[in-house]
């Protein structure tokens, strides 16, 4: 990969590529500050992160360590800090690789939406992904005894990435070892392992909605460097790499942050790649990848703009906090853990268990939707629910059915409470 950026940057002055670092400072501030500044409340954006905040200090549950560290720092300035030291050992690794166009890859990470949601919305993925940069880059230095250390605390974050770093740590080893049977033995399993394993994400670009994915413009940008350099045999492997990072991130929550970031250095690649081909128009090709670039900048606001207007809203925690405390209260699935972190009880949260989960969409989609009178009573009354959430949100997504008809039309058994600004309450009478 050394084969573009010194020819060109050698004609240009070399105050061009302190002021690109200089730039890349700027980026990565403006998308590590601008979603809190934004905002319209101070509140953390999502609802994973009030599950972490509501079992700070704790060393069980999802995330423990995570969980622990919240106890004695502020989410965002934790999140400010992991973000910072990310893209430095992210630099790191690939100065150790020596990759030449590590500086442009760092460019195109930053104003990646995966970014942007790592270290922005405070689930425990940002510190197992730091631990994990941090740990390749001992294992590149074989210093193997703190990386031990440090992959048994990629562990206490999220044990999935901790398996993800030690099987490519392993990959690693195979490979220096020339050992090529077993390692293409591995990569087999693991794409069967992908296949098999899970269901696949609901989506993947965050331009057409993902809560967190990939640009459509970073993809099309890949597809077509693939176009111009499919016969480049170092292409053909880094496209390998992508291509089985791109099943992965289909199936794992946190495989879209390993994509997005191979992702860039392979676009830098590319970037530096198109520079020094000849083209029959120069303007032609700046102007395309001016498009490019525009592109993935406007991909990567849009997208900060988005999460910024994320709820949660104060609207929801002046009505939570406005009933009696350990009390029962239904609502949504993303609703659940604003409702456990403001002392009351979740009857479900997006944090539990695939299996825990099962049972209860099976349960609660009959609630939402079914207009017997019966059998929704006996569901509230089994999960011993004191209290219905509701805000508009939610009625445009429930619609006028199932429970919601309820609540209108059987005054016997659900009383309304109150309204805060659009939040309504109602109470269940079992």
């Amino acid at each position: 990969m050394r084969t573009v950026s010194k020819e060109y940057f050698s004609e240009h002055p070399r105050y061009i590529r302190l002021f690109a670092e200089f730039g890349v400072v700027i980026l990565a501030l403006v998308f590590l500050l601008l979603p809190e500044i934004l905002r319209d409340n101070s509140l953390p954006i999502g609802d994973a992160s009030y599950y972490h905040l509501s079992n700070a200090g704790s060393l069980s549950g999802v995330g423990p360590g995570w969980n622990f560290l919240l106890k004695y720092f502020h989410i965002d300035a934790i999140l400010l800090v992991l973000g910072i030291l990310s893209l430095i050992f992210f630099y790191m690794n690939l100065k150790k690789l020596n990759v030449e166009e590590r500086l442009v890859a760092l460019g195109f990470f930053i104003i990646s939406p995966a970014f942007a949601y790592l270290f922005n919305v405070g689930e425990r993925f940002g510190a197992g992904f730091l631990f994990s940069l941090v740990f390749f880059y001992l294992t590149f230095k074989n210093k193997y005894i703190p990386a031990t250390a440090i992959l048994a605390l990629i562990f206490l974050f999220d044990y999935m990435i901790g398996l993800f770093s030690l099987f490519i740590f392993i990959l690693y080893l195979l490979y220096l070892k020339g050992a090529r049977k077993v390692f293409y033995f591995l990569i087999g399993l693991f794409i069967l392992f992908t296949l098999i394993a899970g269901d696949f994400n609901d989506g993947i670009i965050s331009d057409l909605g993902a809560r967190t994915g990939s640009s459509i413009f970073a993809l099309f940008f890949a597809l077509l460097c693939f176009l111009f350099f499919w016969s480049s045999k170092k292409f053909l492997y880094l496209y390998g790499i992508a291509s089985l990072l791109f099943l992965f991130s289909l199936k794992v929550d946190f495989g879209i942050f390993y994509f997005s970031l191979f992702l860039s250095l392979l676009m830098s690649v590319c970037f530096f790649e198109l520079l020094r081909i000849k083209w029959e128009s120069k303007l032609a090709r700046d102007f395309i990848l001016l498009i490019i670039i525009c592109g993935l900048l406007f991909s990567g606001l849009s997208y900060v703009n988005r999460i910024s207007k994320s709820k949660p809203d104060d609207n929801i925690f002046n009505a939570l906090s406005r009933l009696p405390e350990d009390s029962v209260v239904f609502s949504d699935i993303e609703y659940g853990n604003w409702i456990q972190y403001s002392g009351k009880k979740a009857v479900w949260h997006s944090m539990m268990s695939k299996k825990e989960l099962s049972t209860l969409r099976k349960d609660f989609s009959v609630l939402l939707e079914s207009e017997d009178h019966a059998e929704t009573i006996n569901l509230l009354e089994r999960y011993k629910v004191d209290y219905i959430l509701v805000d508009q949100e939610l009625r445009e997504k429930w619609q006028e059915s199932g429970l919601l008809y309820l609540l209108r039309y059987n005054s016997e058994d659900f009383r309304f409470l109150f309204d805060e600004n659009g939040v309504e309450v109602w109470r269940f009478f079992r």
